[in-house]
């Protein structure tokens, strides 16, 4: 039977995502607005219809976009909340905050239109004694089942939920730490060549966008390393004067216990079949504010062409600005 959580029952981590966050020019630099955002997004899609004269099976919609995400708290109506898991002999609480994330393309001719909305939850969980009885928090005297709970497993004291109005479903489970000075964002693995068995003639990868009906990839540069543009960002903040100073971040991931679902359509079209991501929370003033968000996320689709399924890379970022707590 879930309760209104407090904002300190939260983690460090989700206490520092409450609020607006949105992508605002980043101190010093005149970028990172929805105009010249730190971000990317390589997104491949089933087409059986030729692009160029040439037919391969997909195209790919790549994109440089903006967006808002609202982690709603204790103040929202469905703000943080606790829901045990009850296991008999002790209990699993997950701390949840809640948000909305909606996207829209900088560039391209859909440039300013929604391309992306998801909702879902952040847990922490934690483990604690049980309560006897069927109703908790009794206004006094209440009982608890005997011994001590299970710690819970350092590597899963975090759960991302994704729902996305395509059919899908996504919980990733890891862990966040606080960490000192600049974060060390990875040089992603190449998302060429195409996936093996796949023509690698440059279409669709190697094709710029030149016209509305050329729609391949605006960016090549940033489809070889979805964390090119976060490294760029803490490099334009240090030369402004801005240097990252602080850090927390965390990783999720669908492998470490969690799990990825699609529609029946999906699943047999263009489906999820892998998540993670990594998340850096950034301080600029010794670690008093973390008032900037960076990500990656790295999503795997499984698409049937010609009767074989190929596994394509999925991957986002950006780099967002806390606008409201």
């Amino acid at each position: 039977m879930p309760r209104k959580a407090e904002i300190s029952e939260l983690s460090t981590f989700q206490q520092h995502l409450v609020g607006t966050w949105t992508n605002q020019n980043l101190p010093g630099t005149g970028k990172g607005d929805p105009t010249t955002p730190y971000s990317y997004n390589v997104m491949p899609l089933p087409q059986q219809s030729p692009q160029n004269g040439v037919s391969i099976g997909y195209v790919l919609k790549n994109f440089t976009y903006y967006e808002t995400i609202v982690f709603q708290g204790e103040d929202a109506v469905a703000g943080p909340v606790a829901a045990p898991n009850r296991g008999g002999t002790y209990q699993q609480t997950p701390f949840v905050l809640f948000y909305d994330q909606q996207i829209r393309f900088a560039e391209g001719p859909g440039q300013g239109q929604i391309v992306h909305e998801e909702n879902g939850a952040w847990l922490s969980l934690t483990t604690e004694k049980q309560q006897i009885g069927p109703y908790p928090y009794p206004p006094d005297n209440p009982a608890y089942e005997p011994g001590d709970p299970q710690p819970q497993p350092p590597q899963r004291t975090l759960a991302k939920q994704i729902s996305v109005p395509h059919g899908v479903s996504v919980l990733a489970l890891g862990s966040a730490r606080e960490a000192g000075g600049q974060p060390e964002i990875p040089t992603s693995p190449s998302v060429l060549p195409t996936p093996d068995g796949l023509d690698t003639l440059p279409y669709p990868y190697g094709l710029p966008l030149t016209e509305d009906g050329n729609y391949q990839n605006p960016q090549p540069v940033l489809t070889l390393d979805i964390g090119l543009p976060l490294r760029t960002a803490i490099d334009d903040l240090a030369k402004a004067g801005h240097p990252v100073t602080d850090h927390i971040t965390c990783e999720v991931e669908d492998t470490n216990g969690g799990a990825v679902l699609n529609i029946p359509f999906e699943h047999g079209k263009a489906a999820l079949s892998g998540y993670s991501a990594n998340y850096w929370l950034l301080s600029l003033d010794g670690g008093t504010h973390y008032d900037i968000l960076a990500y990656t996320q790295r999503i795997l689709l499984d698409i049937e062409i010609d009767g074989t399924t190929y596994t394509f890379p999925h991957p986002t970022c950006n780099v967002l600005t806390k606008t409201t707590t």
